[in-house]
């Protein structure tokens, strides 16, 4: 592969800076000689001036003839050493058919029981495969006719080849349908839905991914630990990747009475019995706190308010925050707050 590079939804991406655009595919052994081929199917986005040409060449042998010598040519193809160019011409020599901006190539004019198959693109602009599948197959229906009918590549062959292309691709989404109830593999919009089904709204793109798989995932335990202090840690263990203190206002009730009130946190003495106050040791954003609590509030009881504190060793600001005139950071620090600044996130003083 030169000029493309491969991401993680398995898409093949045009590189610009690249001189040469090009994918080499070692052969697919078909096991005998003089094999028959079927089609050749690819999901294709185009760019601006660009386009490309799929080489394709069946061959009952493997060594070919390159400089002086014989050379194993699945290893000419893939060697990094050897130019695009070079490559291409070696293909056309050996006979290799060129169709350009194709999705859908028939190979029914090919016999040989190693498939080779490369593209190339060129030209001003972007080129994105995905989804390329070679059938040795090609048709499901010409076997159901009369023997007269079924002569290879002729006009009736090519005529039907229609009909079972859409069979295979619609059979092709039928065997994708286990990966898609895969919540390791599913698309990451349906895990949206599959929430859904649990009772949890996760609409609005604010979880990341990881977050949401496994959310997703535990959703059934949750959704039994429901109104309980096991489901609030565990959601925020799943949320923040830490474990958290989660205080229940009426188990704490007895023990307050006993305290001086000045040293108890206004946090516990204004809550109700019913309240619950999470203590985090980590700092966290304001967008993630209100992720947080909105998951939260989904497996709460009714009439229970949720608090999260941050136990931090550093004192810290959020974008709701005003300095007046005559506050003073006791501790000199390189920098200061002006009428035009802006507290976003969360703003630690240290």
């Amino acid at each position: 592969m030169e000029g493309f590079q491969l991401q993680e939804d398995g898409v093949l991406s045009f590189v610009k800076e690249e001189r040469y655009h090009a994918i080499f595919f070692r052969g697919i052994d078909g096991v005998t000689l003089g094999g028959e081929w079927g089609r050749l199917s690819l999901d294709s986005a185009t760019l601006g001036n660009a386009y490309f040409s799929v080489y394709t060449l069946a061959l009952d042998y493997k060594e070919v003839g390159i400089g002086s010598g014989q050379r194993d040519l699945d290893e000419i193809l893939t060697d990094p050493s050897i130019g695009v160019p070079e490559k291409i011409s070696l293909l056309k020599k050996l006979g290799a058919k060129r169709n350009v901006d194709l999705n859908d190539i028939l190979l029914y004019d090919l016999g040989g029981r190693y498939f080779y198959f490369a593209i190339e693109a060129e030209g001003e602009g972007e080129v994105h495969f995905r989804d390329l599948a070679v059938d040795s197959t090609g048709d499901n229906f010409m076997d159901t006719f009369p023997q007269i009918y079924r002569k290879r590549n002729n006009f009736f062959h090519r005529y039907i080849s229609i009909y079972s292309s859409i069979y295979n691709d619609f059979q092709r989404e039928i065997d994708r349908l286990p990966d898609l109830l895969d919540l390791d593999t599913c698309p990451e919009e349906l895990l949206i839905v599959y929430g859904s089904w649990m009772g949890i709204d996760l609409k609005g793109g604010f979880l990341s991914e990881d977050v949401l798989r496994n959310l997703v995932k535990e959703a059934y335990e949750l959704n039994k630990m429901k109104g309980t202090k096991h489901a609030v840690e565990r959601i925020v263990q799943i949320m923040l990747g830490t474990e958290a203190t989660v205080v229940e206002h009426n188990s704490i009730r007895a023990w307050m009475k006993t305290q001086d009130p000045s040293k108890v946190s206004p946090v516990f003495q204004e809550g109700g019995i019913y309240d619950v106050t999470i203590l985090v040791d980590t700092g966290i954003t304001e967008e993630t706190r209100h992720q947080l609590l909105y998951i939260l509030n989904q497996f709460k009881p009714i009439r229970t308010q949720i608090d999260i504190v941050q136990m931090d060793e550093n004192i810290t600001v959020d974008s709701n925050t005003f300095l007046d005139v005559n506050t003073r950071i006791p501790e000199a620090h390189q920098g200061k707050l002006d009428e035009t600044a802006s507290l976003d996130g969360v703003v630690a003083l240290s």
